[in-house]
């Protein structure tokens, strides 16, 4: 962090949440502001990849007050010392003043989180209270969050794909409620890999559609529609973390494998494979718990003159 103070690791990350929430007050986050707030996140401590990978589930869609809140409580837990203190109040300011204005919406809440962590002791009684308190909060709030954060999905997944499969009489009959979510959760990842660009191709949903048929057995109209949807609300973005757990929870192994070898042919459905859709599909290989010799062997699928490297 800019300034010589240092936090935690828990610190960082519990922060960098509290601030990408923030950042969400007004329901909106522009993709100029996604970067400026990943540039301050990236300041605040060294994260792994799957730290990395969770923030982005607060980047994806917005976040409730009550989220918000759960997040603040996670964060005065941790602040132990002034130094603490200190640089969860210089991140707040740099986040809200980047620009040098504090809009109408974003005031009240600046000043709910400047005055809450004001207020935190850092005396050695409320050093010793913290230590005995925060694991069953923090459990319990992280349950919480996940909760909402994994509805989301549930909701994509059964009220808006399968519902609408269902309501134009268009549902595989014989695919079960797990093999439905698998479905999904692919389609989903799929989506995101051929969105890279920010633009899906009619190729890309072919191949997609392709995917979909032969390997859940959907018929051309039933692969299409799953295509379709799955297109439209990645747009909007997609809980990834979610997407990338949820679909390593219901595979295999090898399921998983397989499942890198799609992505690779969806990505280079469009002209070749980029280097941008070989990062992604880097970063779902590793979510998926995938080693890196996996991922090679599916890149292994694509010719050097796809890959570009001819």
């Amino acid at each position: 962090m800019k300034g010589g103070i240092v936090a935690d690791g828990k610190l960082a990350v519990d922060l960098a949440k509290l601030l990408i929430a923030a950042a969400w007050v007004d329901g909106k986050l522009q993709a100029e502001e996604t970067n400026s707030l990943k540039d301050l996140v990236f300041t605040l401590g060294e994260f792994t990849g799957s730290q990395w990978a969770h923030l982005e589930i607060y980047m994806d869609s917005p976040v409730s007050d009550q989220e918000r809140r759960m997040l603040l409580d996670n964060v005065l837990a941790d602040i132990k010392s002034e130094d603490d203190k200190q640089f969860v109040l210089k991140s707040l300011r740099e986040l809200f003043c980047a620009d040098g204005t504090v809009g109408d919406k974003e005031m009240p809440v600046l000043d709910e989180l400047t005055q809450a962590v004001s207020g935190v002791r850092t005396g050695v009684f409320s050093r010793l209270s913290k230590m005995l308190r925060p694991a069953i909060a923090r459990r319990q709030s992280s349950y919480n969050s996940g909760t909402q954060r994994e509805s989301r999905i549930d909701d994509f997944i059964k009220n808006t794909i399968f519902y609408q499969l269902e309501s134009e009489g268009k549902a595989p009959a014989d695919l079960s409620a797990d093999k439905v979510r698998q479905l999904c959760l692919a389609a989903g990842l799929l989506a995101r890999v051929a969105n890279v660009d920010e633009d899906i191709s009619t190729a890309e949903r072919d191949a997609i559609k392709g995917v979909l048929s032969r390997s859940w057995g959907l018929s051309e109209q039933e692969a299409r529609l799953v295509t379709d949807i799955c297109c439209h609300r990645i747009l909007k973005g997609l809980d990834y973390f979610r997407l990338t757990r949820g679909f390593f929870e219901c595979t295999t192994l090898d399921q998983r494998r397989s499942f890198l070898v799609c992505l690779f042919k969806v990505a280079n459905a469009s002209d070749k494979v980029s280097n941008d859709e070989i990062e992604e599909i880097r970063k779902i290989s590793d979510a998926l718990k995938l080693t890196h010799k996996d991922f090679i062997a599916a890149k292994l699928t694509i010719s050097d003159e796809d890959l570009g490297l001819t």
